[in-house]
């Protein structure tokens, strides 16, 4: 099933999001099964990254302007060796979303109970928005 997904972080200054396309083996029943389906295929999408990142490819003039637009360039290369427990970044998900640190919504409706049932159709749009805490210091 493809869907479309966007990444906001609070702090991101860039103006333009624009949808992802995202591919999810199952058609998730509640908002719980969408972030498991959603972690084991950002973890499989790592994990082959990961695969290739001793032999990075030459970026495309395409993929050069992408990142100069964006500020931010990136080669392909992956510094962390370590391995992934996909259960533990699951639980993680799970736990951001409980508390509240991550946001989830479809189209202009927030999907907020886990066990929830969500009606998801294939080109549907996703938008997961992580929390920045602020806190200041006291003197």
């Amino acid at each position: 099933m493809w869907i479309y997904v966007t990444v906001k972080h609070m702090g991101n200054i860039t103006k333009n999001v624009v949808p992802q396309p995202f591919w999810l083996e199952h058609r998730p029943e509640t908002l719980r099964e969408l972030i498991t389906e959603a972690v084991h295929t950002s973890v499989a999408e790592y994990r082959a990254r990961g695969r290739g990142a001793d032999t990075p490819a030459p970026l495309t003039d395409e993929q050069w302007q992408e990142m100069r637009e964006l500020g931010k360039f990136a080669f392909g290369v992956q510094y962390n060796s370590k391995e992934i427990c996909e259960t533990d970044a699951m639980q993680t998900a799970l736990q951001a979303v409980e508390d509240g640190l991550v946001c989830v919504f479809r189209g202009t409706e927030a999907l907020t109970a886990l066990d929830e049932r969500i009606a998801l159709a294939e080109g549907d749009t996703l938008t997961f928005v992580k929390l920045a805490m602020l806190s200041g210091r006291l003197w």
